[in-house]
């Protein structure tokens, strides 16, 4: 028993680098953080990631930078894949997660907290997480759910649509996502599909500029400045917050499922979705 023990103890990451944000939220809120010894140029949160060597970002990394650091884990997603596996091939421990999808960011917690030595950590915080989104789910599922476009690009027009982070976000607050049928994560859209669905309401991440032209002219959320504004990392990053986040949609939400809100699309969660979930 004892010789397995320290087995298991010294395959445990104690010096990581994260190079994605949401990995590194997860890190630290599992009570990893003490072991994040380099981070990419976009992890701003929680507070003690900003005083962090600066190794990379989602695009390109500091390979030499990274290897000063001596790290014996280096984790990403399977955007930088590429970045990893050059990594990997100089003898550095990589680990490669999938960002996709909510189901996605539990396994990626879970996985983190084995990595770690965290993994009691790591399953209380989910069963958290898990908790909330049920309440939510149940609050906002008797509620008239208001059709949303959310606009990720105006020019060419990009969006959130079925098998993505977001998707499931909206069907938790049930909100009807006006691009669900459409089977890519975050596909482009004609004007022409924009304005035949004309949305109830366009979300958007805090700071964009909706065009005074069509289609954006003539939809019903522009002409009645039904625009909700979500902070654009809380809408793009997932991790540890995403309770908080669907409770921001939620409450932006309330005045468009009272008020003339068409409540055409069933948002509530499939039961695929409430299985990986957990809901």
């Amino acid at each position: 028993m004892g010789l397995t023990a320290v087995a298991v103890a010294t395959v445990l990451a104690v010096r990581i680098v994260s190079l994605a944000p949401s990995l590194t939220e997860d890190l630290f809120a599992i009570g990893a953080g003490p072991a994040v010894v380099g981070v990419d140029a976009y992890s701003d949160r929680p507070d003690a990631a900003r005083k962090l060597p600066r190794v990379g970002s989602l695009r390109t990394i500091n390979s030499e930078a990274i290897a000063e650091l001596d790290p014996d884990l280096v984790v990403g997603i399977a955007y930088q894949a590429p970045n990893l596996h050059d990594l990997s091939r100089l003898g550095v421990h990589t680990r490669i997660f999938a960002a996709d999808t909510l189901a996605d960011d539990f396994a990626t917690i879970a996985a983190l907290g084995e990595l770690t030595g965290h993994a009691h950590a790591a399953a209380r915080l989910l069963a958290t997480i898990r908790r909330r989104l049920a309440v939510q789910s149940r609050a906002t599922r008797a509620l008239r759910a208001p059709s949303a476009l959310v606009v990720l690009g105006v020019a060419p027009i990009y969006t959130a649509g079925s098998g993505s982070y977001i998707d499931d976000l909206l069907a938790i607050a049930h909100v009807g996502n006006v691009a669900r049928g459409v089977h890519a994560a975050y596909p482009a859209l004609s004007a022409e599909t924009v304005e035949a669905a004309d949305p109830d309401v366009l979300v958007v991440p805090r700071g964009t500029v909706i065009p005074a032209e069509p289609p954006w002219s003539g939809l019903r959320a522009v002409r009645d400045h039904r625009i909700v504004a979500i902070d654009e990392d809380d809408l793009l990053r997932p991790g540890p917050r995403v309770a908080d986040v669907v409770d921001a949609l939620v409450r932006a939400l309330a005045p468009y499922r009272r008020s003339g809100a068409s409540g055409k699309a069933n948002t509530a969660p499939s039961d695929s979705r409430r299985t990986a979930i957990g809901m």
